[in-house]
């Protein structure tokens, strides 16, 4: 399971355009996985090593879960702002690896970041820096049990490390389709999105966010516009 806190990210308000979310780029040869999103686009907020991660890790993921559709890097940044803003204040290389790791509060249900239950150590501290107990790790904030069993080697280097960007965007990707969801449903967007942190708020929050992604990308020239399985999940058009 992932970090059930919801972290201090607020969604913007549905039918306004962030200044951080502005479009600032357009064009790119490579699609998405069958989304028909313009693979181009891009927000001012997200690094451009990040960008590249959430856009390889939406084509990768039907490798993995062949019978996935509608995974696209607006999805996997919504989850991503939410979570560690992109990495915000962090050194990102080209390859992906994020210094300093991020690593969230341990989990020893003292209260401390909103948690209130134990998590014993699975990793002997591999990933989480202690062997104390667990702490989720890396901008999608996986804990190490997690990524035991879901984390993937992105970035083609033969290693699973929730500190890279692109092998933590594919392992997001690979868990938000479960066994084969389809997140162009607004309903089984909801169920990956809640199924990563169980909680309505967490919920509301990273949809506020990937339908200001969604909409960035629809304005970038070609773009397809906003499909109304988000207009419903938002309850508006942005």
């Amino acid at each position: 399971m992932l970090l059930a806190v919801v972290t201090a990210c607020t969604a913007p308000l549905t039918g306004i355009l962030s200044a951080g979310v502005l479009l600032t780029k357009a064009g790119d040869a490579e699609g998405e996985s069958g989304t028909g999103w313009d693979a181009g686009g891009s927000a001012a907020d997200i690094p451009a090593t990040m960008l590249a991660a959430y856009k390889k890790a939406s084509r990768l993921v039907v490798r993995h879960v062949p019978a996935c559709r509608g995974m696209s890097w607006p999805v996997l940044a919504g989850i991503a702002k939410v979570e560690s803003h992109h990495a915000s204040g962090r050194a990102i290389s080209k390859n992906g690896d994020i210094r300093p790791r991020i690593l969230g509060v341990l989990l020893n249900g003292s209260g401390a970041g909103g948690n209130t239950t134990v998590f014993p150590d699975t990793d002997n501290g591999r990933w989480d820096g202690t062997a104390a107990g667990e702490r989720a790790v890396g901008p999608f904030q996986f804990l190490p049990s997690t990524w035991a069993s879901t984390g993937r080697d992105g970035n083609s280097d033969k290693e699973r490390d929730p500190h890279n960007a692109f092998d933590a965007a594919l392992g997001a990707a690979v868990y938000l389709c479960g066994r084969g969801r389809d997140l162009t449903k607004s309903s089984q967007l909801r169920a990956a999105i809640f199924q990563y942190n169980r909680s309505s708020t967490y919920v509301a929050n990273v949809s506020g966010w990937i339908s200001q992604y969604r909409a960035a990308a629809s304005t970038a020239p070609g773009g397809p516009g906003l499909p109304k399985a988000f207009t419903a999940l938002t309850g508006g058009t942005p």
